[in-house]
C-alpha cells in the first residue's frame, strides 16, 4: 500500500513539474504567448441563411452600426477573414461557406489579452439584425478601401482590402511609399502608404 502511495506521489509530482517546465518554455519568449493568446480565443458562432455576398455585407452594416468598421478584408478558402478595430477593442471575424444559401461566422472580440464575450454577443446580434432587414442585392461596400498586394508593387497579385486611416499594425519596408502587414491568415502582405510623424 505504501509503494502504491509513493508512486502516485512521484507521478503526480513529474506532472506538476513537467507544467511548470512547459509554462517557464512559454514564459522565455513572451511575443509568443501574447500571439497564442489573442490567436486562439474561441469567439462567437453564429450562422445566417444568406449566400456569402449578403453575409459580408450584413458583417459590414452590423459593425458600422455599432461604430466599428472592417480594416482588413482577406478572402481565404471558403469564405472571408475580417480584423476590425478601433485601438481599444480589436478582434477578427471568419465566414465560411456552408452551402450556397448558408454562411457560419465566428465573431473574436479583445481589449489587450482580455477576451470580450458581451461585446461578441452584441455584435453577432447586430449582425443577425442588419442580415434580415437587408436587401436581396445587398453586397460589401468597397469605397474607402485600398487593395492589399502580394508584393511592394501595384502590379502584383492582388490579395484583399484595407481601410486607409484606421490603426494597423505594420512595418517599414525598403521600397519607399510601402509597408508590410500580416493579414489575418497570418499571410504577408504589402500596402502603399507611409507612417504618420506620430508613428502611427
Amino acid at each position: 500500500m505504501g509503494s502504491l502511495m509513493r508512486l502516485r506521489i512521484l507521478l503526480l509530482c513529474s506532472l506538476l513539474l513537467g507544467g511548470c517546465a512547459a509554462a517557464a518554455a512559454v514564459a522565455a519568449v513572451p511575443g509568443v504567448l501574447v500571439d497564442r493568446t489573442m490567436g486562439y480565443f474561441k469567439g462567437q458562432d453564429i450562422s445566417l441563411a444568406l449566400d456569402m455576398q449578403r453575409s459580408l455585407a450584413a458583417v459590414q452594416q452590423g459593425l458600422e452600426r455599432m461604430s466599428l468598421h472592417v480594416n482588413v478584408l482577406e478572402p481565404v478558402p471558403d469564405g472571408y477573414a475580417m480584423e476590425f478595430g478601433n485601438g481599444e477593442l480589436d478582434g477578427d471575424i471568419h465566414l465560411q461557406r456552408q452551402t450556397q444559401n448558408l454562411t457560419t461566422l465566428t465573431i473574436s472580440a479583445h481589449r489587450g489579452l482580455s477576451q470580450q464575450s458581451s461585446v461578441e454577443s452584441a455584435m453577432a446580434k447586430e449582425v443577425l439584425t442588419a442580415s434580415e432587414q437587408g436587401e436581396d442585392g445587398a453586397h460589401f461596400e468597397f469605397a474607402g478601401y485600398d487593395s492589399i498586394y502580394a508584393q511592394p508593387e501595384t502590379s502584383a497579385e492582388k490579395l484583399g482590402w484595407f481601410r486607409p486611416g484606421t490603426k494597423l499594425n505594420v512595418s517599414v519596408v525598403r521600397k519607399a511609399g510601402w509597408l508590410k502587414i500580416k493579414l489575418p491568415s497570418g499571410q504577408n502582405a504589402y500596402i502603399k502608404g507611409a507612417l504618420k510623424s506620430d508613428g502611427t
